[in-house]
């Protein structure tokens, strides 16, 4: 068997591993992402329908503005970069008692809410100015862009100095979380029951001041025209092929190869057959489980690992219902904005349970703000649940042999049945004559989500911010084997672009620490003195 070599092997083709390969090409190392779906991009990736495009991930964007980390980023990749658009109307809420927008000007939802609730002024002046400190204290973010893996001793000094400065302030708002503690946290602020249904569908308090925060930042951004998939697109022309870098599509690795404690390569199935690469450091933008379970010799530190994860809290995953519409999303009455539809009986648990008449409903029409995404004439609408794969006994599907899922009849049924029931609810609180409107519809679930990007339980964003996940430090860039790195969104707490890029900054200088010092320091200057 002839045995390729190359200087980095990245697993992983969505936003995460294609910016390491562009970082690491650009450094000048020879790069080979190994991807096993057929198609780049991973959740950005999105599909195509009969002329319609469909985006699968992106609610919206921060940190990709003009001065935005993950701009500074791609900037250093190339200044061709795709520009996401600024949102000017950024999310409205319509629960059964209350329809609210939040724009870029955050002072026009303030007065609203004091001409509503005369009683709570003060408390709401608090809340925003509250909101306003938030702000200014997320501008300092990305200062803390790098990983302390990738500092020395006397950098570590400063990181932590840095860090304190940041997070002392955020102390007073973690502490509220969870149906007690947000009551208590919103009782700080509010007394009329109807401004704490406001925020109904919010985990904790800082849920509820960061979107806030950020519109007085400015900080929100739709998509480049062409939608999410522009970005992977983009990113794959980035990569150096003439020194030998690429992308290497339907290749799934089954094997990493390790000798003394050393990553060595690995071993893949394309097509049936299998192969061998060699390279010196292997970066792991693939699902962590997936990594220590099965690919990764089984040694004594696996379990200890792995016990973290299985305790870890997870993103949920989604169902996704992309809707064709037979005409204009904006003659319908959808805007730019993100629109959250909840119910006032829903506990704020039920909100993110899944369950189709209880959980809060996502809701975008990105044909409004990018006529490219469909024919002349027509729109798109996007509809996202949180959803779980434990649902249903896992959706209604079986198990064949070898652990996969297998779709039964049950199963599309179920699809269907959940999809109708969070369409009706559109139809009753947004939009009365949507159902006539319907060209056709695609529905995406947790089984779906799984089978792509093999994420643990299908998690859109891996694992969350917070107390059991900070204490068990589950997140992680270097590994016990030496020169194996993780570096997808798994490498930190958090999801959405902006930490798929961080981890893929993170990773790709903990590499270049090691084969190319120069473009390590150039690499640490864009964050540092960009």
């Amino acid at each position: 068997m002839e045995i390729e070599k190359f200087d980095v092997i990245i697993i992983g083709a969505g936003i995460s591993g294609l910016t390491s390969a562009a970082l690491l090409s650009k450094a000048g190392l020879k790069v080979c992402v190994l991807e096993r779906h057929y198609l780049i991009g991973g959740y950005l990736q999105g599909f195509e329908r009969k002329e319609f495009i469909f985006d699968t991930a992106i609610h919206w964007l921060n940190l990709c503005g003009k001065e935005g980390t993950v701009s500074k980023l791609f900037n250093y990749i190339g200044e061709d970069y795709p520009r996401p658009l600024e949102m000017k109307t950024i999310q409205r809420h319509i629960g059964d008692h209350h329809d609210y927008s939040l724009t870029n000007n955050p002072e026009e939802l303030r007065l609203r809410l004091i001409a509503d609730f005369p009683e709570d002024e003060k408390g709401i002046n608090r809340f925003f100015k509250d909101a306003r400190k938030v702000a200014a204290i997320s501008k300092k973010f990305p200062k803390l862009f790098r990983s302390t893996e990738t500092m020395g001793f006397f950098e570590k000094i400063t990181y932590g100095l840095r860090r304190m400065s940041i997070g002392f302030p955020m102390i007073r708002f973690i502490m509220y979380s969870g149906e007690e503690g947000m009551k208590k946290g919103l009782s700080k602020y509010f007394s009329n029951p109807e401004l704490h249904q406001l925020f109904c569908s919010e985990r904790d308090l800082l849920s509820c001041l960061f979107p806030v925060a950020w519109a007085y930042n400015n900080d929100y951004q739709n998509p480049p025209i062409g939608g999410s998939q522009a970005f992977p697109r983009w990113l794959e022309t980035k990569l150096n092929t003439g020194n030998g870098s690429e992308i290497n599509l339907s290749a799934d690795v089954k094997e990493i190869i390790v000798e003394d404690n050393v990553f060595k390569g690995v071993k893949y199935i394309k097509r049936h057959k299998e192969y061998q690469m060699n390279a010196t450091h292997l970066i792991a933008a693939c699902d962590v489980e997936k990594l220590y379970k099965h690919l990764l010799p089984k040694k004594d530190f696996t379990k200890g690992i792995t016990d973290k994860m299985d305790s870890s809290e997870l993103y949920s995953s989604s169902v996704t219902i992309s809707i064709a519409l037979s005409c204009p999303a904006e003659d319908l009455g959808f805007g730019t904005e993100l629109t959250v539809i909840t119910n006032d009986s829903s506990t704020r648990d039920e909100h993110s349970s899944g369950d189709p008449f209880k959980s809060a409903i996502s809701v975008l029409a990105p044909t409004v703000r990018d006529k490219t995404l469909s024919p002349t004439d027509k729109g798109t609408l996007t509809l996202y649940v949180p959803a779980w794969m434990n649902y249903e006994n896992e959706w209604r599907t079986t198990r064949n042999e070898k652990g996969e899922f297998v779709r039964t009849e049950e199963y599309k049924a179920l699809k269907e049945e959940y999809a109708q029931i969070i369409i009706d609810r559109v139809v009753a609180k947004m939009c009365p004559n949507l159902k006539e409107n319907i060209d056709f519809y695609e529905v995406a679930t947790p089984i779906t989500y799984y089978r792509y990007t093999q994420n643990r339980d299908g998690s859109m964003m891996g694992t969350r911010p917070g107390r059991i996940n900070m204490q068990s430090k589950v997140a992680h860039y270097k590994t016990p084997i030496k020169n194996v790195i993780i570096g997808g969104h798994w490498a930190e707490l958090g999801g959405g672009v902006p930490i798929a890029t961080k981890a893929a900054y993170n990773a790709s200088l903990i590499v270049l620490k090691d084969q190319n010092e120069k473009a390590y320091q150039d690499l640490v200057n864009v964050m540092e003195k960009g």
